[in-house]
């Protein structure tokens, strides 16, 4: 069961929220409009993963609304009074913070809904990427580059577009590396994608804003590998 204090101070940190109650409601919001979406089995499986307060938001009768994002989008934006964009905004973080918390579930949600729901199940940006010295954005590294950086990194695979890692850990420690790499990511204001499969977490590194590996993405990577030593030892970073 996701923790109801984790689950509102997550959903406060990844959506900017001032206020606690202000997360509380935006993820029964999210949750109410999620569930609509899926069949009854997911539901009923939704509803118990979440805890108290939230539970009930997790209740439908109704038959489902296949729908794409934009109809979630769209309700949720409407039933929280804020503009679209903040909507989703809000959305991710409920979702991410669902699918970080407990993987299973998130894994069940991301199958049991169309392909193009995916994305939603990816924490928001958290801030603005760091930039080069320039002041333009970040400088994307060449591949002979991203070549040598990967002798370094020898967990790591890719090229200029993009870095990965698979990691594979017991179960219980999935949720501290997560937290800990989703601190470390605003701590470094970089985005960090993550996928959950039964071989384990795996970790992508880009730099959005210019779609290539930049010194950003190698600075992450090494936060990930500490994070992995760390937890994986049993070990409790931060």
């Amino acid at each position: 069961m996701v923790a109801h204090e984790r689950l509102t101070e997550e959903v406060a940190s990844r959506a900017h929220l001032s206020k606690a109650d202000d997360a509380a409601h935006t993820v029964r919001v999210v949750v109410a409009g999620l569930a609509h979406r899926l069949d009854m089995p997911l539901r009923q499986r939704l509803r118990q993963a979440m805890p108290g307060p939230e539970r009930d938001a997790a209740y439908a009768i109704v038959p489902p609304a296949h729908d794409t994002p934009a109809g979630l989008l769209e309700e949720v934006a409407r039933n929280l009074q804020t503009p679209q964009e903040r909507a989703d905004r809000l959305t991710h973080a409920v979702l991410s913070v669902i699918a970080d918390e407990d993987p299973a579930l998130g894994r069940a949600l991301r199958e049991g809904l169309a392909p193009s729901y995916a994305e939603l199940f990816t924490a928001p940006e958290s801030s603005p990427e760091r930039l080069s010295a320039a002041g333009d954005a970040p400088a994307p590294l060449s591949n002979e580059e991203v070549r040598t950086e990967l002798r370094r990194r020898p967990q790591w695979s890719g090229d200029s577009h993009r870095l990965t890692r698979t990691v594979g850990l017991p179960a219980d420690r999935t949720a501290p590396l997560l937290r800990q790499v989703e601190k470390d990511a605003r701590e470094l204001r970089h985005k960090v994608d993550h996928t959950t499969t039964g071989d384990g977490i795996t970790f992508t590194l880009r730099t959005r804003s210019v779609d290539a590996v930049t010194r950003a993405d190698l600075e992450m990577a090494d936060r990930i590998d500490a994070a992995v030593d760390a937890v994986g030892s049993g070990g409790h970073p931060g």
